[in-house]
């Protein structure tokens, strides 16, 4: 999914695909210290369901105890992805 993403980026700009993926590698390495660092997801029922903000993208992930589980990543010019968990 991220991969795919990235992709999308570098068809029009190789450095912003590079940039954009060390921004989100960065932020998510950061939930190791601060897992509840995100805003709650109001369109998931869960509130195990938090997000961070990459640029115009949206990273929805799950704590479960002192695990974090990225679900789902999506542009916000998007309707987000179904949450069936």
């Amino acid at each position: 999914m991220v991969n795919e993403f990235v992709d999308y980026i570098a068809r029009d700009d190789l450095e912003a695909a590079a940039r954009w993926s060390s921004e989100l590698i960065s932020k998510t390495d950061i939930l190791q210290n601060n897992p509840r660092l995100g805003r709650g997801v109001t369109e998931f029922s869960e509130e195990s369901f938090r997000e961070l903000l990459v640029g115009n993208y949206r990273i929805a992930y799950r704590l479960i105890e002192e695990t974090i589980y990225i679900e789902a990543v999506w542009h916000t010019s998007q309707i987000p992805p179904h949450n069936d968990k």
